[in-house]
């Protein structure tokens, strides 16, 4: 009995530490944030920059690479997000922006502060009428999404289970 509860605290010491784990929703809401072009779109307004974070970019088949938070954004010629069209919405959906830095042009991505592990088929993204659903799943599960008004009518390719 001893040996059992002994594993199942070591068991549970490991599923604590897990930084994508499926109960941890302060973690999403604060390190995992939508990306278009060199602009991140994250709900959280106090990431103290310059900071290193992990980029997923969403290409015909996803690519991790690290990139940079290198100061607050806050127009749209510098922020897709921010410009006239849909930035009353992005913003009004909680979202704070900032301006990336990274080897590579990003067209789309999910960034993510603190990562470890990652698994770049475990990120995606569809489209609703009118913006981008990204998400990240684990195992089956999503665990996260974001939403980016995009201001125009967009083909729809989300389904109801991705």
């Amino acid at each position: 009995m001893k040996y059992i509860s002994v594993l199942l605290m070591f068991l549970l010491s490991l599923c604590a530490n897990t930084k994508l784990g499926a109960n941890d929703g302060d973690f999403f809401e604060d390190s995992i944030g939508w990306m278009h072009g060199s602009c991140l779109a994250i709900k959280n307004n106090e990431i103290k920059i310059p900071i290193d974070i992990t980029l997923v970019r969403l290409d015909v088949k996803n690519i991790i690479e690290t990139a940079s938070l290198v100061e607050k954004a806050s127009s749209g010629d510098e922020c897709f997000p921010l410009r006239d069209d849909r930035s009353e919405i992005n913003i009004g959906n909680g979202y704070s922006f900032y301006k990336v830095e990274s080897e590579s042009k990003v067209d789309l991505a999910i960034a993510v502060i603190d990562a470890e592990n990652l698994n770049a088929s475990n990120f995606g993204y569809c489209s609703t009428s009118e913006g981008i659903e990204y998400f990240v799943k684990e195992s089956s599960a999503i665990v996260w999404t974001g939403y980016y008004y995009l201001g125009y009518d967009s083909e729809v390719t989300c389904k109801s289970t991705r």
